[in-house]
């Protein structure tokens, strides 16, 4: 807790600073505050249903500073050509506390056997006291008469569907052909990482109910139990104290590189490499803490248990292109990823955006293969792909009216016999109207595997003279599972907006939302979530 509040402490010092003179220094600050208070249903086999209850405080702040040690001040200051190093820092804190029923309370497991739930679930943590940092780097740019970056800190990385981040370093050269070079190396961001992201964890072990590999009297005879089992319980409110998973805490080392080329005649393209790995999980305490000799977590009578594992081993590529022909716009993409972990291609998609005028087409085709991170259970499982089929109308003129259509087709490959095809439409409708008024209505229907659904939403919006802005919205869904699940159930669900944004200042507002949903499976449930911006940014 004393390392967090120094963290703290220097975030303050930060702000502080934005209040006196900073020189050249271009300060950038956006914080955010979000409260919450709804319920949620624990559901009983026996006995009535529990409601938890939510109470959580979210805060955000986003700081950028530009040109640290006024380098570039100096060279306009001097009449110098804007040739040369630039520094940058660019970060983004969250903290998140929860202090209601859901993450607080106790659970009763087996019979007298009461726990914290946040034993029972460790993740629990992130919301009882997370302090995050979701990135924070400082950036060189311009190095190498401008040919060369580099940035340092937690970074980002994207492969095109979905983000991560490590902590380390990354350089980006830009060759004397139209081609850069990015290279990074560094330590993947965990849970248990240093102001870590529960967000960023592999896809792997869970964090409750974690086992280990517990010796027999001869090789090959023993069994998995609970870590720790007999270890003695410190009651802990801010994390976990009962079970906790060592391969979790292991560090992940990672690298990756890519290639991209600039645009060059319309045309950019990439390709990428990344691995993550870690180390084995050995001997957690002494050789002889149980009846026999402990070999390590991991079964390891034989030597058989390996010094290190991968988590991720990916190539990805893509490529987009602009072409013009006459007052037609075309910019057709394409990508793929291939887990060299599991030897096979996960994702795939291609489409192609078309625009005229106020109108835009865009078909695409998607393929999607999911996988794990090398240590997840869940690889042992036969998990098939989808193949998804779309096609989208957009209507965007810089009039009052707006339209939105798209159809999709998906096919399940894991269940070929039952033909498992499932499809649907959604359109969308807006319209500014005099007086500061804004109408929106939507409608969806889908079919197939899975089941129906069908149904829309009506939404108004008003701003009235005081620049006070009223909004409300209303959804009304009917679901139709089909005769493959558990347990068919057919039932209409609705739910209820209403919001409004009052600003305090030019940079500062206030936002209320509450919401109540109903339907036959969930009966009445309500949310309330208010929101103090200052770094308003008001809609036009």
């Amino acid at each position: 807790m004393l390392r967090r509040a120094c963290v703290v402490a220097a975030v303050l010092a930060a702000l502080a600073t934005h209040s006196r003179p900073a020189h050249a220094y271009e300060f950038w600050l956006r914080a955010k505050t979000i409260g919450q208070a709804y319920q949620l249903r624990d559901y009983r086999l026996v006995g009535p249903d529990i409601f938890l209850g939510r109470r959580r405080v979210t805060q955000w702040l986003a700081l950028r500073i530009f040109d640290i040690g006024d380098l570039a001040a100096q060279r306009r200051i001097s009449h110098l050509p804007d040739r040369g190093p630039r520094i940058t820092w660019q970060s983004y804190l969250r903290i998140d506390h929860d202090f209601g029923d859901f993450t607080s309370g106790r659970m009763t497991l087996n019979g007298p056997i009461r726990r914290d739930a946040i034993d029972v679930v460790p993740e629990l943590a992130d919301y009882v006291a997370g302090l995050d940092l979701m990135y924070g780097f400082l950036e060189i740019e311009g190095l190498a008469d401008g040919k060369l970056d580099a940035k340092l800190g937690r970074i980002l990385i994207d492969d095109g569907w979905g983000s991560g981040a490590f902590d380390g370093g990354q350089v980006r050269l830009e060759l004397p052909l139209p081609v850069a070079v990015t290279a990074s190396a560094g330590l993947r961001v965990r849970q248990s990482s240093y102001l870590g992201v529960s967000q960023y964890e592999l896809d792997g072990t869970s964090g409750a109910d974690c086992q280990e590999y517990v010796e027999g009297p001869t090789p090959g005879t023993g069994s998995w139990q609970l870590v720790d089992r007999n270890r003695a319980i410190k009651n802990s409110k801010l994390s976990s104290d009962y079970e906790y998973c060592p391969q979790r805490e292991m560090l992940q080392p990672t690298i990756g590189a890519s290639i991209q080329t600039t645009r060059t005649h319309g045309v950019a393209a990439e390709i990428g490499y990344r691995r993550t790995w870690s180390r084995t999980v050995g001997l957690i305490g002494s050789v002889d803490r149980l009846d026999y000799p402990d070999r390590g977590l991991y079964p390891n009578e034989f030597g058989q248990a390996p010094g290190s594992g991968v988590d991720e081993e990916r190539i990805h590529a893509r490529v987009d292109a602009d072409f013009r022909r006459g007052s037609v716009l075309l910019q057709p993409y394409a990508a793929a990823r291939f887990s060299l972990l599991h030897g096979l291609f996960d994702r795939a998609n291609a489409g192609v955006r078309i625009k005229k005028g106020d109108h835009v087409l865009e078909p695409s085709v998607e393929y999607y293969f999911p996988t794990f991170d090398g240590d997840s259970i869940f690889n042992v499982f036969s998990i098939e792909p989808t193949v998804d089929a779309r096609f989208e109308y957009q209507y965007a003129p810089s009039g009052p009216l707006r339209a939105r259509a798209s159809a999709w087709l998906r096919r399940y490959e894991s269940e070929p016999e039952l033909a498992p095809v499932a499809g649907g439409v959604d359109a969308s409708i807006e319209h500014t109207f005099g007086g500061g008024w804004r109408g929106r209505a939507d409608a969806l229907w889908d079919d197939g595997w899975g089941g129906r659904r069908v149904g829309g939403a009506v939404d108004g919006a008003y701003k009235g003279t005081e620049r006070v802005w009223w909004r409300g919205r209303v959804i009304v869904l009917g679901v139709d599972d089909d005769s493959t699940a558990a347990q068919t159930r057919k039932y209409i669900t609705s739910s209820a907006v209403a919001s409004a944004t009052i600003p305090i200042s030019n940079q500062a507002a206030f936002h209320v939302i509450g919401e109540l949903d109903y339907d036959q499976i969930h009966q009445l449930q309500s949310r309330a979530i208010a929101v103090l911006d200052l770094a308003f940014n008001p809609e036009p």
